[in-house]
């Protein structure tokens, strides 16, 4: 695979300007902005679908019907400050870790600094800056499913309930008043799986992409030169291989941080053996990949915005010195 760049996408042998890490935490910061806006939606559509009874929601079409008629639009965006902010951070941190890590393994390679990484240690880079970026996310994923999954408790009832949580604050304080910080990092065990799987293949499958977009173009010799037709192919492929590999972790994360809240009353919280069981019962294999579909949907476009906003940030970046 010839042509191809280390660290900020530079193929050829001459040595190009880079974005510096201030840079990198800004551009993926509002890349992660993007992108929640555009999933968020598909994502209250997931979460409600993995956590949920059979007999609640038939399937997705189902979910969007009754999410719209019990909340209205505002029941696609509950709790989204949260998990906002979480993606800024995320993202930042994330395109931050991936280009650093990059620079480290250069720095102790005997090959030529110029020399493009592997795709095998493109996927490292990537597994690291998920695992980095999962204590991050945790806590902003747990406040997240508490808000998107406590309104369905009422559903196929005279009347949804009222809430107990009024918004992200209010689920903080009282995981912080109940659980203490530990509480906070309730299902951190599958989210550090669930973003070092997840993560590696995200930025893995963006390389590839871009990779064979360069060899059959031809003429172009980097990525920066790479249109906006093929950074969202290469940044809505990157979704899809995120969501597909990751997705029976995310299952299980989100059972765990959901289960006070779906069933109250129960005096023992299940682990992740006792959740894994608990999910295969309820449909084998398939429960696993609940909810899937409607994942693969947001994905692509989300994905293809996050990589966007962050490719052409860094090219004005650089352009602009």
């Amino acid at each position: 695979m010839e042509g191809e760049v280390q660290g900020h996408y530079e193929a050829s042998s001459e040595k190009k300007p880079q974005i510096s890490g201030i840079e990198d935490l800004a551009y993926g910061s509002l890349s992660g902005m993007m992108g929640k806006f555009v999933e968020y939606p598909f994502d209250t559509v997931k979460v409600r679908l993995q956590t949920s009874e059979t007999q609640v929601f038939s399937g997705t079409l189902d979910c969007l019907k009754q999410t719209w008629k019990h909340e209205g639009f505002h029941g696609f965006y509950r709790g989204l400050t949260s998990p906002l902010i979480g993606a800024m951070a995320e993202n930042a941190i994330a395109f931050y870790a991936y280009n650093r890590i990059q620079s480290a393994i250069h720095a102790f390679s005997p090959s030529p600094k110029q020399s493009p990484l592997t795709l095998n240690q493109l996927f490292v880079c990537g597994a690291l800056s998920g695992a980095i970026c999962a204590f991050v996310i945790s806590p902003v994923e747990l406040i997240k499913c508490k808000l998107q999954v406590e309104n369905v408790q009422g559903y196929g009832s005279s009347g949804i309930s009222k809430p107990k949580f009024t918004g992200p604050f209010s689920v903080l304080t009282h995981l912080l008043k109940t659980q203490g910080l530990r509480g906070l990092y309730k299902g951190i065990l599958p989210t550090v799986a669930r973003e070092t799987v997840g993560v590696g293949f995200w930025f893995g499958t963006y390389e590839l992409v871009c990779r064979q977009l360069l060899q059959v173009q031809g003429k172009a010799q980097s990525k920066s030169e790479l249109g906006a037709t093929s950074i969202v192919l290469a940044g809505g492929c990157a979704g899809i291989g995120y969501n597909i590999t990751s997705y029976p972790i995310d299952v299980v994360k989100s059972f765990i941080q959901t289960d006070d809240v779906r069933d109250a009353a129960a005096k023992q919280r299940p682990g992740i053996l006792s959740t894994i069981k608990t999910i295969y019962a309820r449909g084998g294999v398939p429960a696993f990949y609940r909810g899937l579909g409607i994942t693969l949907l947001r994905a692509f476009p989300a994905n293809a915005a996050m990589f966007m906003t962050y490719e052409y940030l860094s090219r004005l970046s650089v352009a602009l010195r």
